[in-house]
């Protein structure tokens, strides 16, 4: 079965990724996906978390096992976490930069057999050059109109 999922960048301006891709997909996967779509190598550290309707942070799942109890994206296929239109998941690429995206599920398709991994099907906006800089509550003002003056094509 295809999922169909909107994957938007959390930036001042519109950054979006619409993405199908099968339900047997790992989150690993999912995060090289959206790596990749939006411009990035992989090549940083990156994790999901469950969320609820409002965006809070739940649970954490990990790119590496730290201690027993964690849960890690290649043993997570990604329809142990999306079951219903409208189930959310935020991905946070590079913790240096904190990249976050915000994940949801539209659209599920039992029809489309797709002959690749993944297939992107509307794509909007540009990713800026760097991060914004008010992830943790505060802004500069100049360097966050910087930032969005330089985008990464």
């Amino acid at each position: 079965m295809q999922l169909k999922f909107r994957v938007i960048l959390n930036v001042e301006k519109d950054v979006l990724r619409d993405i199908v891709l099968d339900s047997n997909t790992s989150l690993l996967e999912f995060s090289n996906i959206i790596s990749s779509e939006f411009g990035f190598d992989s090549s940083e550290i990156s994790t999901f978390y469950n969320t609820n309707d409002d965006w809070d942070q739940l649970s954490e799942i990990k790119i590496f096992k730290l201690e027993e109890k964690d849960r890690i994206m290649a043993n997570a296929s990604i329809s142990n976490f999306f079951h219903l239109v409208g189930d959310k998941l935020i991905f946070i690429y590079d913790f240096l930069n904190y990249w976050t995206f915000f994940i949801e599920l539209y659209e599920f398709d039992k029809s489309v057999i797709m002959n690749k991994e993944y297939e992107t099907i509307n794509s909007i906006g540009n990713v800026p050059k760097t991060a914004p800089t008010n992830i943790f509550g505060f802004s500069n003002e100049n360097n966050d109109k910087e930032a969005n003056d330089n985008y990464i094509n």
